[in-house]
């Protein structure tokens, strides 16, 4: 390294982290091989593998990380083979509860059994509709029935037959019409009409009457018993109907049963619908008196489903294994189900029939993935989760707004035993707050998997980055990629992680470049997305995000931004800065400027007075004195007014990266000594002169350099950052190339003194073992205008 006043001039080769295709490790011809963790993230790996490994109650996984890391893809993905090897559950189902119907039962069947049992409930229902009323017409009904009903008509005609006798013998004739009986005279042998009757002599009539009278007394006596016969016949009928219905259902049931003989739930069911059915035949199927009602078949059709036709809730797929849920809109409807309304508009109404799973009843015996802002929207949502996940039940209720439509109904389905893996993905502030806030959440989410933002670039990483990608692509309907080109995208990785050592884990991101990248190749008529079309890909989005970045570079080239790039001017220095608005970021150059004088108000912070400087950049300035005090006046006190400010600046300022450029521009205020102006400073400053990396750092170098090129590169223009920043050097090929050439610099300092050293081009001064800097140093001169100015304030207290 060549040496200019102690700090330290980079190489071109220090400004970027180069990757060629041999260190990939990567042929595309060869079957992606099993690598034994998730690309860069072994803790996660770890954490991931304990989490789903334990079968214990509380054992959920909260999954944190930044966006765009890919955390769901991988989480899915590891889980995959697992789910595969695991066994299917069961299907779930909820039946008619003919004792309680608002309370539902539900009941589950094996793997993929849930189908055939509907089918065998839907050939039930069939066989009822071609048994019923059929079976009230056999020959072997109707004669048993006519038997029953031959033994009542027998003692009912025997009864009227002595009455009868009896009324021929008093010349009285006995009809019998619609189950009345009425007595008529018999006048010379003929039944008497109307006329003859009026002719009649009075005493004749008389005795007509009191033998009617001892006629209807004598039947009253032989019927006395008329109503107990009645009762018996249609005893005997019930009996008879219940024994028919009985027989002719015992063969439909009883294959039934053999099929499900040890599913002790369907067995139930199965039992409790042949007990419900007798009452239903009886009122819509026909009964043993041969009415059919007037139904049409659809009609009784419809009935018998709605009655015993089960809702299959969860079915087990076509593929085997454990489920894998990724619910990406977590309500509590969605979650655990609802309760639909009936399509009738005059009296809407809900039973079992209209409960609708949810994502918990899918994710039933598998695993849950959510995210956990979505969830926390809504409190019911999160509230319930937990419930359930300590209960462990799904429990379906009727939320308010299902039940604000002005009719009111209840409906309490059984809740369905609960046993699955919750996986939680989210930032992690909320899994500290929760951690810190949520009583519950500890006891429910033990499992921590923290995503790290970027991993290491190292060989093996490399490899495994190098294949995903080729699977990506191939997953993506995208081109293959030659290895020049995943080499460059493994650079790409390396400036979003700002590190030459680390390859960004934002996947999302990466392979939207591959994507636009694969559009560049289809426009060349390429097969393969190649390095050249990476390098148009980038180049072609920066050029779509740079509108707000070209009208500053147009403000400061017209002058009406105030940035100097050449010359020395005192109390004043470029300072570096990086603007973002959505996925527009680059670094801006910004004029800082300070003024010193004797006082007592030390340093002001000009951008806090005027409440646009935000906390940690207000911390950075009144760093500022301590630095002063502990280097320079220990033994005197500090008496100076200093007023620094961010020139032509109208928004809120925030962080402290910033404060060495503000510090060298108030010392240089201070002694009046000039700084160069070709030269922007970026770095944080502590109180004891160290120089503390920043952020950002390859945006605002490349946001100085452009400056620099349109006002044409002049060799001595250049950029100071901390020594700590250099292992982020991530910089474009131009700005690289540009410094190869000598024609631009970047240099890094430890110090404040190495900042002021290059910036003034002038000894700082060492200082000796009796405390003092060499003579004539700009340290030296330092500590003697403060002394100076110490001496005026005190002075100027005396008078």
């Amino acid at each position: 390294m060549k040496e200019l006043g102690s700090a330290k001039k980079l190489f071109p080769e220090q400004l970027k982290k180069q990757i060629h295709p041999d260190q990939l490790g990567f042929d595309p011809l060869v079957t992606s091989p099993e690598f034994s963790q998730i690309m860069g993230q072994p803790r996660a790996t770890r954490a991931l593998e304990f989490g789903i490994g334990i079968n214990q109650a509380g054992y959920n996984l909260y999954v944190a990380g930044e966006k765009g890391t890919g955390r769901t893809s991988c989480i899915t993905n590891y889980l995959q083979p697992i789910a595969t090897c695991g066994n299917t559950p069961n299907d779930w189902l909820y039946v008619n509860n003919f004792d309680n119907p608002i309370e539902p039962r539900c009941i589950n069947l094996p793997e993929h059994q849930g189908k055939g049992f509907l089918k065998n409930i839907d050939e039930l229902i069939e066989s009822l509709l071609a048994t019923f009323p059929a079976i009230f017409e056999h020959p072997s009904f109707l004669q048993k029935k006519n038997a029953i009903q031959w033994l009542f008509d027998d003692a009912y005609e025997k009864a009227v037959a002595i009455i009868e006798r009896s009324a021929s013998s008093k010349k009285i004739a006995l009809f019998r019409e619609n189950g009345a009986i009425t007595f008529t005279p018999i006048i010379k042998g003929e039944i008497a009409d109307e006329v003859a009757f009026a002719k009649m002599e009075e005493a004749e009539r008389d005795k007509f009457h009191q033998n009617v009278i001892e006629l209807e007394s004598q039947l009253n006596e032989a019927l006395l018993e008329l109503p107990q016969w009645q009762r018996d016949l249609n005893e005997k009928l019930r009996l008879l109907y219940r024994q028919t219905i009985s027989q002719s259902l015992k063969p439909l049931f009883d294959s039934l049963q053999q099929t499900y003989q040890g599913e002790a739930g369907v067995l139930i069911y199965l039992a409790q619908i042949r007990k419900h059915l007798p009452r239903v035949i009886a009122e819509h199927l026909g009964d043993a008196n041969g009415n059919e009602g007037n139904e049409p078949v659809g009609n009784k059709r419809q009935l018998l489903e709605g009655l015993y036709k089960p809702n299959l809730l969860v079915c087990s797929g076509s593929e085997s294994g454990l489920p894998i849920i990724c619910e990406s809109n977590p309500s509590y409807q969605n979650l655990f189900g609802q309760i639909n309304f009936s399509p009738e508009k005059e009296t809407p109404r809900a039973d079992f029939q209209h409960i609708a799973a949810g994502a918990l009843h899918r994710a039933n015996g598998g695993y849950l993935i959510l995210d956990i802002e979505k969830v926390l929207a809504d409190k019911a949502s999160w509230e319930s989760l937990k419930r359930a996940l300590r209960e462990g039940k799904i429990t379906t209720e009727v939320t308010y707004s299902e039940g604000a439509f002005g009719h009111s109904f209840s409906l309490k389905p059984e809740p369905v035993p609960l046993n699955v893996k919750v996986i939680l993905i989210g930032p992690r502030d909320i899994y500290y707050a929760l951690a810190q806030f949520d009583r519950d959440f500890d006891e429910l989410f033990q499992v921590f998997v923290d995503f790290s933002a970027e991993f290491e670039c190292s060989p093996e990483n490399l490899r495994q980055f190098a294949y995903f990608l080729h699977s990506k692509t191939a997953e993506s309907g995208v081109a293959e990629m030659t290895s020049a080109a995943i080499a460059l995208m493994a650079e790409y990785g390396c400036r979003l992680a700002e590190h030459q050592l680390k390859i960004s884990a934002q996947t999302d991101q990466i392979m939207e470049i591959v994507v636009e990248a694969n559009h560049q190749r289809a426009q060349c008529n390429r097969e393969k997305i190649e390095a050249e079309h990476i390098v148009q890909t980038l180049a072609a989005r920066e050029q779509r995000n740079a509108r707000l970045r070209d009208r500053t570079l147009e403000d400061v080239l017209s002058g009406t931004m105030r940035i100097a790039t050449s010359g020395h001017a005192c109390g004043q220095v470029n300072g570096l800065s990086i603007i973002q608005v959505g996925e527009t970021r680059f670094g801006s150059p910004m004029r800082i400027t300070a003024t010193v004088h004797p006082g007592t108000s030390g340093v002001v912070d000009i951008e806090r007075e005027v409440k646009l400087g935000m906390a940690v950049h207000s911390k950075g300035i009144l760093l500022l004195s301590g630095y002063l005090c502990g280097r320079y006046a220990k033994d005197f006190p500090l008496a100076i007014a200093a007023h620094i400010a961010i020139e032509q600046s109208y928004g809120f300022i925030d962080g402290d990266s910033a404060s060495l450029a503000e510090l060298c521009a108030l010392l240089s205020a201070l002694i009046d000594i000039p700084l160069r102006q070709d030269i922007a400073v970026t770095g944080s400053v502590s109180q004891l002169g160290e120089v503390q990396a920043v952020g950002g750092v390859n945006e605002k170098i490349e946001g100085f350099f452009d400056i620099c090129k349109a006002r044409e590169l002049s060799g001595s223009q250049a950029v100071i950052i901390p020594a700590t920043n250099q292992v982020n050097l991530m910089l474009s090929s131009e700005v690289v190339e540009a410094v190869k050439n000598g024609k631009f610099a970047i240099y890094s300092v430890n110090s404040v003194d190495e900042a002021m050293g290059l910036l003034t081009g002038q000894n700082m001064g060492e200082r000796s073992f009796d405390g003092e800097f060499t003579v004539d140093s700009i340290n030296h001169r330092i500590i003697n205008q403060l002394s100076r100015f110490a001496k005026l304030t005190a002075r100027a207290r005396l008078t």
